[in-house]
């Protein structure tokens, strides 16, 4: 499975408004073209498209915390309904954190998301994530520990 993180541009814009989650997963991810709006409006979040081979599958966007040095986080993770259970969005998040790497070399990664959302919690703790016990912005954080 070929899965790449690629710029957002003029020519991929409109599709990834398109995607979307399935119906019951609409509560727990913010649409796009929010979150593009936001890459916007805080410089310091990049988002980027999912590919699978030539097939836009998802969206994903990181950023840095500008208060804390060096606090890397994943903000967005979003397969669209059609392409979900093939594991493009695992991959997708392996991608990630390799880059995260090359790009901050951090000493952990973060991502947040609504308590209630257990396919989300299942899914990130099988990466690696744990519960750090905080809540910020009414969602549950979850760190990854990276070996330096």
């Amino acid at each position: 499975m070929n899965i790449k993180l690629k710029e957002i541009t003029k020519d991929n814009l409109i599709d990834i408004f398109k995607l979307k989650v399935k119906q019951h997963q609409k509560t727990f991810v913010s649409p796009n073209v929010y979150s593009i709006a936001e890459s916007k409006v805080y410089d310091n979040f990049s988002p980027k498209a999912i590919y699978a081979g030539e097939a836009l599958v998802g969206f994903l966007m990181y950023g840095t915390n500008p208060e804390k040095e060096n606090e890397v986080w994943i903000i967005r993770l979003m397969v669209d309904e059609q392409f979900q259970g093939r594991g493009f969005g695992k991959q997708a998040m392996l991608v990630a954190i390799e880059l995260l790497k090359q790009i901050y070399n951090p000493p952990a990664i973060y991502l947040s998301f609504e308590p209630g959302n257990e396919l989300a919690k299942n899914f990130y703790h099988s990466l690696g994530f744990k519960d750090t016990g905080e809540i910020l912005y009414g969602e549950l954080v979850h760190r990854l520990d990276l070996e330096n």
